[in-house]
């Protein structure tokens, strides 16, 4: 089971770097005292207009100085408030057990003395377990998805919390029974479950599609179970009481997102500038997932757009290979979606692929065409987009309203490497369905045996297909030598396995040229043909090299699920056709045998007569003469 530690060091540490923005900010708003001072004497006092002039400008920097640095201190103060509630929750949480335990010892009350009450006004039976009255997980009903509305029994936070002030920046508070829809941030670049008061789930506890909002396909990803590695959250948060409030939860992608909030008004502090919240999402997740993929492929490039509408926002990431591929070993917020999860809802019923966006060169133009197809259907818009490739000029004079961002490089402000429970696998973002379900059942003993056998299947399967360029047939060669190695229980040499990995770096490098430059067609107005076809086949053949590239690393269950994910990215592709192997038979044996017609009339033998084809008439012969008997006599 996943542990999640709360430190409450970090939240101090949060609380004071607020505390010098809050103290640098101040300095920064004190007006010049010695030169305004010294500016008649200077200039005289025809400079007078000039120096009342000043001093207003100076007088309204000081007040909005102030009143910023205010807002800063007022984040630290929550901050620290929230660091010293999980800390009492933890001497809470020892103190039951404590008390528990003088009540197992026979120190509890007798029979028929009243429950006592708990410091929120709730009451406890003797030897419940600790466990609130009325107040059982059964109690209501299932959970749902979405903020819920605090009721009977459980605690209201304050008036001062319940203030548009009271959110802290970056931290995610849990509720009891309520979780943050896939793809919900709030207004101020907060995650879902911030308690920033935006309604990002309104209608998430719903099904099909919502009014308003963005929401996201129910797929094998996050809360689906698929995982196996995942468990259930404490009931509040990271207490595990339902008698405490909620304890904040600094997640990693949100402390990096407000860092870089911080960081992108430092320059200057000015008033009334103010920062982008939906584009610093889209710009803080992209840099990490270029941090974390390392050394990329020739040509490879990743977009992240935010759609926003009414029920709040929804975050969507893609690549321009493939079905938007993500590489493994990446885990990203559970918040974050893919545009390639929602072919069924966009298909227009003639049967084909509903989402024509495979083999465009530039990402972001993948998540401007689902915007222009999904908005009108979710109420909702796509508002910020960051790219690591260079986004056309032309694009962003037809879509003024969208921020942009192009160019994005990598960032180490949070390591998207690194399992939380706040962030799911590829395999959970991104599968099918299906992708999850066949290897859950897979024990870890095997999971090495299964990873071989979805590699040899997948090589099997493309071989049929028969739809192999010339580029990659020289990664094929080096497939059928090293599975025939592995099948064989031996030790493939290290130079094979960097053989297969130049040869995948060559195909790479060969789709650059197949790939379509879609900057003259307009917005909403692309279709791609079947002329994508040979693009598509050496996509398959890298996700397959892909495949037989993981057993070369360590195995362990994240090894099998992300076998699943390139597995999956082959054979449930919608328009992967296998041909089905052919079926043959030997050549049929004739068989002489004797027919013996039942009847009256058998044929006599023929052993003599005269050649075939001569037309002989029969010889002609007397008859005898014939004496009459008188003669005789």
């Amino acid at each position: 089971m996943p542990e999640m530690e709360i430190d409450p060091a970090v939240l101090r540490q949060l609380a004071e770097q607020h505390r010098q923005v809050a103290r640098e900010t101040r300095a920064w708003a004190e007006p010049p005292h010695e030169w305004l001072a010294s500016f008649i004497p200077t200039y005289g006092k025809i400079a007078q207009p000039v120096k009342d002039a000043l001093d207003g400008y100076y007088d309204a920097r000081k007040r909005a100085g102030d009143k910023l640095a205010d807002d800063h201190d007022h984040t630290a103060d929550q901050l620290i408030a929230a660091a010293e509630a999980y800390e009492n929750a933890d001497h809470g949480i020892a103190s039951d057990f404590r008390r528990a335990g003088d009540d197992i010892g026979g120190h509890g009350s007798p029979q028929g003395t009243p429950a006592h009450a708990a410091p929120n006004g709730r009451t406890f039976g003797s030897g419940d377990g600790r466990t609130p009255l009325g107040t059982s997980p059964l109690d209501g009903g299932p959970s749902v998805t979405g903020p819920q509305t605090p009721g009977t029994g459980q605690q209201q936070p304050d008036a001062a919390d319940q203030s548009p002030d009271a959110p802290v920046p970056g931290v995610a508070a849990a509720a009891p029974g309520a979780a943050a829809p896939m793809g919900a941030v709030d207004s101020t670049g907060n995650q879902a479950g911030s308690g920033s008061g935006v309604n990002t789930g309104a209608a998430a506890a719903t099904a099909g599609t919502p009014a308003g909002g963005v929401t996201t396909p129910v797929t094998a990803g996050a809360g689906v179970g698929a995982d196996d590695r995942s468990a259930q959250q404490p009931p509040t948060g990271a207490t595990g009481r339902y008698d405490l409030p909620p304890v904040p939860i600094v997640t990693p992608f949100a402390a990096a997102v407000a860092a870089a909030k911080d960081k992108e008004a430092e320059p200057a502090y000015v008033v009334g500038d103010a920062v982008d919240n939906d584009l610093l999402v889209a710009r803080t997740l992209l840099a990490a997932v270029l941090a974390a993929a390392d050394t990329p492929a020739v040509g490879m490039h990743w977009a992240v757009g935010v759609m926003r509408g009414p029920a709040g926002a929804g975050v969507f990431i893609t690549s321009n290979e493939g079905r938007g591929w993500l590489p493994a070993g990446i885990y990203l917020p559970r918040e974050v979606s893919t545009p390639w999860l929602w072919d069924e809802m966009l298909a227009d019923g003639s049967g084909s692929a509903a989402s024509p966006w495979e083999g465009i060169s530039d990402p972001a133009r993948v998540l401007v065409e689902f915007g222009l197809a999904w908005g009108p259907k979710a109420n909702a818009s796509l508002v910020a987009l960051a790219s690591s490739a260079s986004i056309d000029g032309e694009l962003r004079a037809r879509l003024p309203d969208i921020a942009m961002a192009d160019l994005v490089g990598p960032a180490y402000d949070v390591d998207l490497r690194v399992h939380t429970p706040d962030t799911v696998d590829r395999l959970d973002l991104a599968g099918s369905p299906d992708a999850a379900t066949p290897i859950a059942a897979v024990p870890d003993s095997r999971a090495y045996a299964r990873c071989l056998e979805l590699v040899t299947d997948a090589h099997t399967r493309l071989v049929r297909s028969g739809t192999a360029s010339a580029d990659s047939a020289e990664s094929r060669r080096i497939r059928d030598r090293i599975l025939a190695v592995l099948e064989a229980g031996q030790e493939v040499s290290p130079q094979w396995w960097e053989q297969l990995r130049e040869a995948d770096d060559l195909l790479a490098a060969a789709m650059l040229s197949r790939r379509v430059d879609v900057a003259r067609v307009a917005p909403g107005d692309l279709r791609i043909d079947a002329e994508g076809a040979t693009l598509r086949a050496m996509v398959f053949e890298r996700r397959c090299n892909e495949l037989l590239l993981l057993l070369a690393g360590e195995p362990g269950r994240q090894q099998l699920r992300d076998a699943a994910y390139a597995y999956d990215q082959i054979v449930n592709h919608p328009q992967f056709v296998e041909v089905p192997v052919a079926v043959t038979t030997s050549e049929a044996a004739t068989v002489d045998r004797s027919v013996t017609v039942a009847g009256p009339v058998s044929a006599p033998g023929v052993t003599a007569g005269p050649p075939g084809g001569a037309a002989v008439a029969p010889p002609v012969v007397a008859p005898p003469a014939v004496t009459p008997p008188s003669e005789q006599s």
